[in-house]
């Protein structure tokens, strides 16, 4: 299988061609995406709304693309010895795409 280099990160091609099911920008998919955010990703890792918890801050990263967001939620991530967990399974590909939409509103957070 063909992978897509994103940042660093090898993206298996069929991954990188998903597409969202909404524009990344609905105010409803970005509500609904905070929603899933601080139920689920806010207590112990990334903080409320993004903010620094005990895993990176995702206010303000402007590096982060969405083929990049989405990947890494669904699949999980592990970085030199810090494990982010995959929701695949847990969360359906709708509500993926509506929390890469919650982290991509947060470029411009302070």
């Amino acid at each position: 299988m063909m992978a897509l280099l994103l940042a660093g990160i090898a993206l298996p091609t069929a991954a990188a061609a998903q597409q969202p099911p909404f524009v990344l920008n609905d105010p409803a998919a970005i509500a609904a995406g905070q929603r899933t955010f601080n139920t689920n990703c806010a207590g112990y890792c990334h903080g409320k709304d993004g903010m620094v918890g005990r895993a990176p801050s995702l206010r303000d990263r402007t590096d982060l693309g969405a083929e990049e967001i989405h990947h890494t939620i669904t699949n999980g991530r592990r970085d030199a010895g810090k494990l982010m967990p995959a929701w695949k399974g847990q969360l359906d590909d709708k509500t993926i795409w509506q929390l890469t939409a919650f982290i991509l509103s947060l470029k411009d957070a302070k």
